[in-house]
């Protein structure tokens, strides 16, 4: 009898509300890890060129850093490495920097039959032929809360003005306004650096795309002021977090 009820006390079963509150707690911890693992955790330097990305489709670009998926390589992409490198070349300036910012343009058609050379003579048509950078391929950290953002900016004129950042262009040109306003938003990130790192008044600071393909201009009316832009990426992150 001693040797029976010792053996019911060693096994005896916790009563319903203790059971309870231990498989609460369980799942709460298995709540918490989904949750975590879930979470993006996105890098503390980001290529310029994803900026526009994380504003304008946060979730997409936070899915991609959660599940990392290899891209297909798109050979359009060697013909504006190669016109961007003639450019640097031309101006006699050698970039030894890890080209972080050069993002291929997968979302914009490009025309195939357009080769580096027919890149070039266009460019050497172009006003930018004559002119003289006081810039080329510069490279500028900024970081915005705990993010910083590598800037590759193509080229700086110096102007009557004050300054030019120009972004040469092998893609498309946009489709509409409010396409190029999208793109504004990196050429606004570029200003911010640029302004920042060299004590320079942003308004003093025009911004072009150059669509070297088709020898067009675009300047935006409307660029994202500092403010703007910090207010932008604080809800990204408040965004990612939740």
């Amino acid at each position: 009898e001693l040797a029976a009820e010792a053996t019911r006390e060693a096994i005896r079963v916790p009563s319903p509300s203790a059971m309870d509150a231990e498989i609460d707690l369980l799942l709460a911890d298995q709540d918490e890890n989904i949750r975590r693992a879930n979470q993006a955790r996105l890098p503390v330097r980001i290529p310029a060129s994803k900026f526009k990305d994380f504003l304008l489709d946060t979730d997409k670009v936070a899915e991609d850093y959660r599940r990392p998926m290899p891209r297909e390589p798109f050979a359009a992409t060697m013909a504006g490495t190669l016109f961007h490198a003639w450019v640097e070349s031309r101006f006699g300036v050698f970039s030894v920097s890890d080209e972080i910012d050069q993002q291929p343009e997968t979302e914009e058609p490009v025309n195939e039959a357009l080769d580096i050379n027919e890149l070039k003579e266009i460019f050497e048509r172009s006003r930018f032929a004559t002119m003289t950078p006081v810039d080329v391929e510069c490279e500028i950290q900024v970081t915005v809360r705990e993010n910083t953002f590598i800037c590759k900016i193509d080229a700086v004129f110096k102007t009557e003005k004050g300054f030019e950042i120009v972004d040469w262009k092998t893609g498309s040109s946009p489709k509409d306004e409010k396409d190029i306003a999208e793109k504004a938003l990196q050429l606004a990130l570029y200003r911010m650096a640029y302004s920042k790192f060299h004590g320079i008044d942003p308004n003093l600071i025009d911004v072009c795309l150059y669509y070297v393909n088709e020898d067009l201009e675009i300047k935006p009316e409307a660029v994202k002021s500092s403010e703007e832009l910090l207010a932008m990426w604080s809800e990204v992150l408040e965004s990612v977090a939740d």
